[in-house]
């Protein structure tokens, strides 16, 4: 039975900023709010890669990605690597957006620091994954109640199919 842990904020920052610093700063023409822990975090490292749906973008690789949108209320943060992107909003709330679907932001509930968590949740079934090619139903099952510890309707947001 594979058992999903949720890491803290801290143990996630700590495996973020351990692949190496890489110090900017955001632009002062930046009219965002952002949150503290978003803005210490994404101006101390490299874009990272932590699963296969979550790629987190550096300071500046953010401000690059929100040039391609007019969004003024809302902020990309990170995408998946096939034109997918994950936005926030001022109060760090996160939103989907699928570039096949119907190009609409879709409110997860979750907050920024919710999201990290998941995208490690990911990460561990990414692992699971390229150890065994199949994932059977408990797994999958285990996976969907990892989500909802984080927030009891995370697995029904959940953009990506895991057909159990």
């Amino acid at each position: 039975m594979m058992t999903f842990k949720i890491l803290t904020i801290e143990e996630i920052e700590t495996e973020i900023l351990k692949e190496g610093k890489d110090l900017q700063n955001f632009p002062k023409t930046v009219a965002f709010s952002f949150s503290e822990r978003y803005k210490n975090l994404v101006t101390s490292m490299k874009t990272t890669e932590i699963s296969s749906e979550t790629i987190l973008y550096n300071a500046v690789e953010a401000l690059n990605e929100n040039k391609e949108f007019e969004l003024t209320d809302y902020w990309c943060f990170a995408g998946n690597g096939q034109g997918d992107r994950w936005f926030m909003n001022e109060n760090t709330e996160v939103f989907f957006y699928d570039h096949d679907y119907d190009e609409s932001l879709v409110p997860m509930r979750i907050s920024f620091e919710d999201w990290l968590q998941m995208a490690f949740i990911i990460r561990q079934l990414d692992r699971y994954f390229e150890e065994h090619e199949s994932i059977p139903k408990v797994v999958k099952q285990a996976f969907y109640e990892a989500l909802n510890s984080i927030h009891p309707e995370l697995s029904e947001n959940y953009p990506f199919t895991l057909s159990i």
